[in-house]
């Protein structure tokens, strides 16, 4: 069971009325011998904060607030007891409930729904709540009558629409789990008579008094003095257990927190086996922990420490008070066990426990560990919860879900089952011993062990774990690893915060059309049979990975300003649609066409930067004999080619981790950079290499305006093809013929130039560098080519004078404040030129890499490409070609409001030709 319990609550208290004893009920009795041990622990160390639990209760639907508030007010006032005040005895501490009639409990109200992830804002309130240690001197001496702190509490958050929680807090001092779950089917009680105008009945609490007087007369008795004898002679001769990572820590004030929900069919294998063997499927857990210990220690046997209810008397089980009990359980697991074996031995540890629960597990240890220095059973802890995890609200859902369970000196294993019935896995650690990667790839490994076991009952537990000592989790497969393999990501909120606005958003900011439209696609080829819970884990991990794809972009009046988000706020991580499923097998290829480019344009209307849902993927599902397509679309300032590479050489990496069919995240190297990227470009701006490039920038600027061209949408789309063989060291021989080309063919063409040159703005990829950082780095500049070149040679001098590749003329004007009012380098756009590199099949992933050139083609008008300001767009990809050569596709974008069609296909051809010839190896 649960040792449930949590601080004061978060919202003001409202001023104290004088206290008054609670009706019916002696002034003062002694504290159950639960809440002893919790006093000597919390008095030990007074400003230690881990004896704070909590939980809350979802309601998704509507709920009758007013009311609800009203319903937890009567059922603490129906429990005085968990409002106490101090006092010393001659028997020891000793208890006295405290009513406050001008103190209504009712919670506090809260609303979070204007946050952006309302959920996680509710939650980070309640973890600065459990934090906050309990004041004792104010149990025992408080400043007025009334003012003793109230050890259960509660809050209702507003989260949305239809959406509240109720956020409870207590001190293990007031109350355990059995107690809370006795507290809240009795709200639900309460709230639903209200609501449907009905008597709730009378309340079906007893004292606490019922508690002490048992534990007192139990104390005294024989069967006490029995029960701990039996104890005695079951563990005679276990030694100590060795801390499962090799040393130990004091409990932190709080835990981390890890949770796996088995899926349908692991939860179902694991019922199974527990069936099959006559025992429960909290004894199929408690034999799976037997075995990841041993396998992580080596040892022979586990010593496990088990929460257990301690409520054996009459009347007890109707007291919502702390009572709970920690107790041993010592299970053999060797190698050669297996599962079965477990399971029966599991069993009878159990059953021995619940008919001697009602001896102290403190008392056991002395008894048994004279040499003990901690207060409790030694040993990882397990928590079997069998309580109501969904209860009733007049209708509405209410689903329970665990916060903090109390200090966690190692690691312990909570078990529950979920409303829908699936098994879920609660492990918490010592943030001392743990960092949270570790802690993800625990908790994954044990749900795995756990499932593998179910799975296989009859075989030897040694050919299942493949443990070693102090070594990593078995790698499960099948939905098993749909379900619990960890989150290859850095610990923490991965570069979460405010990023330097960079060029690329500065390009955006300066050009027409909305920014919400500007996005890129790309269309994948993935394996047939995909399933889709890997899937979906490996897109929201690249997301966890990258911060490029939590990116948020903030506009207020008229000032940008660009946000990485945490992982629990970006949509690519928390939005279930950030990943459609369309079933396409048996469609006809043109059907298929038009369903790609359906789904594409629905995707890119649902990008939304400001709320930094920027990366979606739709898959299109064939079915498991026929490849499938995957389609990629993200915000323009989220990726460029480099980052494209980089998330389809990852893709299929970590869909196999999820998928147990291989992969090693390993490989894949660690992720991010955006940050230290962002801050680099601004140290560079301001360096004296960079300031010194600035007579270069100023005098091209300073040149003739280019002409105003009017504006166009859309634009004739021409797509042309050529080669061109590998270049001397210098720019890129691509740019130096293609432009030499247009260069030639702008001569006679008075629409394409500004009357002395051809102006032309120039991205360009990132200079090799980041290569594992997504986002938009690429840089662009600004150059005026002579008209009419008589070859390339004039053109590559010139690429070739520009300083430092040119990656200096957007520093200087955007992140350099003294040279900011640089004008752009090519005043009026002019041609816009851009060179990419083609995306390629990773060499590692068979089956993985960009779909037939043919599928790409109605993409190329939904990229969300802005206004044309020039008289030309053009794009040109290159992939390898022979001997070290290039295959280059380029993609033409002509203005409507200077060419027809028929002229934009002659001077597209003409220009490739061109560029064809200047290519060819002279002679």
């Amino acid at each position: 069971m649960s040792a449930t319990s949590s601080p004061t609550p978060a919202a003001p208290a409202a001023p104290s009325a004088p206290a008054v004893p609670a009706a019916g009920a002696p002034d003062a009795v002694p504290l159950t011998a639960a809440q002893t041990e919790f006093l000597a622990a919390q008095s030990a160390a007074p400003g230690y904060a881990g004896h704070n639990v909590g939980q809350y209760v979802e309601l998704a639907g509507p709920v009758d607030t007013e009311a609800l508030r009203d319903a937890v007010a009567a059922a603490l006032d129906e429990a005085p007891w968990l409002r106490f005040r101090l006092t010393r005895g001659d028997d020891g501490p000793r208890q006295s409930p405290v009513r406050s009639p001008g103190r209504p409990r009712r919670p506090a109200l809260l609303d979070t729904s204007g946050a952006a992830d309302p959920v996680a804002a509710a939650l980070g309130l309640v973890r600065g709540q459990l934090a906050c240690p309990p004041r004792l001197d104010l149990l025992t001496d408080p400043p007025a009558p009334g003012d003793v702190p109230d050890l259960a509490g509660s809050v209702l958050v507003t989260v949305g629409p239809g959406h509240h929680l109720l956020v409870q807090f207590f001190h293990q001092l007031a109350v355990d789990g059995h107690g809370l779950a006795l507290l809240n089917h009795r709200i639900a009680e309460l709230y639903t008579a209200a609501v449907r105008g009905r008597p709730a009945g009378p309340s079906p609490f007893a004292p606490v008094t019922a508690l002490v007087e048992a534990e007192s007369a139990y104390a005294a008795s024989a069967e006490r003095r029995s029960d701990l004898a039996a104890w005695t002679r079951h563990l005679a001769g276990a030694a100590l257990p060795a801390p499962l990572r090799g040393r130990s820590a004091p409990p932190a004030d709080t835990a981390l927190r890890r949770t796996v929900l088995l899926d349908a069919a692991d939860t179902a294998a694991v019922e199974t086996a527990a069936r099959s063997a006559g025992v429960t499927w909290g004894e199929a857990v408690l034999a799976a922990t037997a075995a990841h210990t041993t396998a992580r220690t080596g040892a022979a046997e586990a010593l496990l420490a088990v929460y257990a209810a301690a409520r054996t008397a009459p009347g007890t089980l109707r007291v919502p008070a702390a009572a709970v009990n920690i107790l041993p359980v010592r299970i053999a697991a060797g190698p050669a066990d297996t599962f079965r074996d477990l399971l029966a031995r599991a069993a009878a540890e159990t059953a021995f426990l619940r008919r001697h629960q009602r001896v102290r597990g403190t008392e056991v240890a002395r008894a048994v560990w004279p040499a003990h220095a901690g207060a409790r059973v030694p040993g990882p802890l397990v928590n079997l919860r069998p309580f109501e995890t969904e209860l009733d609200f007049a209708g509405v859902p209410g689903r329970v879900v665990s916060l903090a369970s109390g200090p966690v000196d190692d690691l312990a294993v909570s078990a529950s089952r979920s409303p829908e019935g699936l098994l879920r896995l609660d492990l918490d650690a010592n943030p001392a011993l743990y960092e949270p990667a570790e802690l993800e790839s625990e908790a994954a490994g044990f749900a795995a062990l756990l499932a593998g076991l179910a799975r296989r009952p009859r075989t030897p537990v040694g050919r299942i774990t493949a443990v070693r000592p102090g070594g990593d989790a078995p790698a499960p497969s099948g939905a098993a690893a749909d379900a619990v393999r960890p989150v290859p990501v850095p610990a923490g909120d991965h570069e979460a915060g405010p990023l330097t606005l960079l060029p690329a958003a500065h390009r955006l900011r300066e050009a027409p059309g909305p920014a919400e439209g500007a996005h890129e696609h790309v269309l994948l080829e993935v394996p047939a049979g995909l399933r889709t819970a890997p899937l979906r884990r490996a897109l929201t991990t690249l997301a966890r990975r990258h911060p490029a794809l939590r990116l948020a972009l903030h506009r207020a009046h008229g000032v940008w300003s660009q946000e990485v988000r945490t992982a629990a706020e970006a949509p690519a991580v928390t939005d279930a649609t950030a990943l459609r499923r369309y079933p396409v097998a048996g469609l006809a290829p043109d059907a298929r066409d038009l369903l790609v480019t359906a789904a594409a344009r629905a995707a890119g209307d649902a990008l939304d930067p400001a709320a930094a849902s920027v990366f979606r993927a739709s898959w299109f599902d064939a079915g498991p004999a026929e490849p499938g397509r995957l389609l990629l679309t993200a915000h323009a300032l989220c990726v460029d080619d480099v980052s494209w590479q980089l998330l389809l050489a990852e893709l299929p990496v970590l869909y196999g981790w999820f998928a147990g069919s291989g992969g090693a995240p390993e490989v894949l190297g660690r992720p991010g950079g955006l940050t230290a990227w962002a801050s680099g470009l601004a140290t560079a701006a301001q360096s004296p290499a960079r300031v010194r490039e600035l007579p270069y920038w100023t005098e091209l600027a300073d040149g003739p305006a280019a002409r105003a061209w009017p504006a166009a949408e859309g634009g004739h789309r021409i797509v042309t093809r050529f080669e061109v063989p590998a270049g001397p060291p210098g720019p890129h021989p691509v740019d130096v013929v293609l432009l030499a080309a247009l260069a030639r063919t702008a001569a006679g063409r008075p629409r394409l130039h500004d009357g002395a040159r051809l102006p032309v703005e120039l991205e360009l990829p990132r200079p090799g560098a980041a290569p594992r950082t997504a986002g938009r780095l690429s840089t662009v500049h600004g150059v005026r080519l002579p008209l009419d070149p008589d070859g390339p040679e004039p053109v590559r001098r010139l690429l070739a004078a520009v300083p430092d590749g040119g990656r200096g003329q957007e520093q200087l004007r955007h992140l350099n404040p003294q040279t900011s009012a640089l004008p752009a380098g090519t005043p009026g756009r002019g041609v816009a030129y851009r060179r990419r590199a083609a995306l390629h099949a990773p060499d590692s992933a068979p089956g993985w890499g960009p779909a037939p050139d043919g599928e790409w083609a109605a993409l190329g008008a939904l990229r969300g490409d802005p206004p044309l300001t020039g008289p030309v767009e053009l794009t040109a990809t290159v992939a390898p070609g022979p001997g070290g050569g290039h295959r280059v596709s380029v993609h033409w974008r002509w203005s409507t409001a200077l060419f027809d069609a028929s002229e934009a296909a002659g001077l597209s051809e003409a220009a490739t030709t061109l560029a064809a010839r200047f290519a060819a190896p002279a002679g």
